[in-house]
């Protein structure tokens, strides 16, 4: 029974920037499609500090076999410079369930989640270049900006953390090297001079104001996925002509600025719209280059399963990855 393991590197071998983001685009679709996707998830807090398992799986009809993603979040490790994510993916064939693929998780995990931010500025963000602010400098910070590079119009990226303010450049990635980066002062610094900001942070604590935005800036997040986690204030959501996310339901249930907007009375559950709408030509998107537009992405069980089955499908057409029988 042979199975094919996909490494990082064999997985980066088997999807470039194009193919990933275009994964998410469709991923997105699809959750918005009644019927179309079967998932479910599990979460819990394990033993160590702030520690925690996840377990994803989802299948789409006609699009992917069943993908399971398990692993575990260890927000500390960043202090020991370890992977904060932990992950296995494994894909199983569509009619007989046979495990057909075992794919590297971390890997999957950050390239979606980044793909996504970037497939929703794509719909989202001006298009002419302009600056992209990054708040943090972690490994979904990286993957954003290295699909943002190769993707969007970007004259420049300002990038802020509190490592990268204390240890400069000597803190980015080696693979952003020779990418227009330049480390911005503070968060607000970063957010007055950029036009599309992506939050790539797990803060509890709003790290955008909605004070510090320009008109017409869209506003991504990535890290405000639990009702404890909020990357921007309700003045942000205050300021927003328009408020996207993958999936409504979800983000009404978990989204902690979304949760914090509601309550305040600020934004209404109705104009919580999903990205899709844009991406199907059904919302015109941003009206006019003053409105400010926020995107949060809760990460969805399909993201995993769209990239995985089409890393997958492409490493095994492309003799990429090693085989092996389990």
């Amino acid at each position: 029974m042979e199975t094919l393991i996909l490494s990082d590197a064999q997985i980066r071998a088997a999807v470039g920037a194009a193919d990933v983001v275009d994964s998410q685009d469709r991923a997105f679709l699809l959750a918005a499609e009644r019927g179309r996707v079967r998932s479910a998830q599990a979460h819990y807090t394990t033993f160590a500090p702030d520690g925690m398992a996840f377990v994803h799986g989802a299948a789409a009809d006609g699009e992917t076999g069943v993908v399971f993603k398990t692993g575990t979040q260890h927000p500390r490790n960043a202090d020991h410079g370890l992977p904060t994510v932990h992950a296995t993916v494994t894909v199983h064939d569509p009619d007989s369930g046979r495990t057909v693929g075992v794919l590297n998780g971390a890997t999957i995990t950050a390239l979606r989640t980044a793909g996504g931010l970037v497939a929703a500025a794509r719909a989202l963000s001006p298009g002419r270049p302009h600056t992209v602010g990054v708040l943090g400098a972690g490994a979904q910070a990286t993957e954003f900006a290295l699909l943002a590079h190769a993707l969007l119009p970007v004259d420049r990226f300002l990038m802020w953390s509190p490592r990268l303010q204390t240890l400069g450049r000597a803190h980015l990635d080696q693979r952003l090297a020779d990418l227009p980066v330049e480390v911005a002062a503070s968060p607000r610094d970063l957010c007055e001079r950029s036009r599309t900001i992506a939050a790539c942070t797990l803060s509890r604590t709003p790290v955008i104001e909605g004070a510090w935005l320009s008109a017409g800036t869209t506003v991504l997040t990535m890290g405000s996925y639990a009702p404890d986690r909020c990357e921007i204030d309700v003045a942000c959501s205050a300021t927003a002509a328009l408020t996207f996310t993958d999936l409504p339901e979800q983000a009404l249930r978990s989204t902690g600025p979304v949760l914090e907007a509601v309550r305040a009375g600020v934004l209404k559950e109705e104009a919580v719209r999903p990205l899709a709408e844009v991406l199907r030509g059904d919302h015109p998107g941003r009206a006019g280059e003053a409105e400010t537009v926020v995107f949060h992405s809760n990460g969805l069980g399909v993201q995993d399963a769209v990239l995985a089955w089409r890393a997958y499908t492409a490493a095994r057409a492309n003799g990429i990855g090693t085989r092996v029988d389990l």
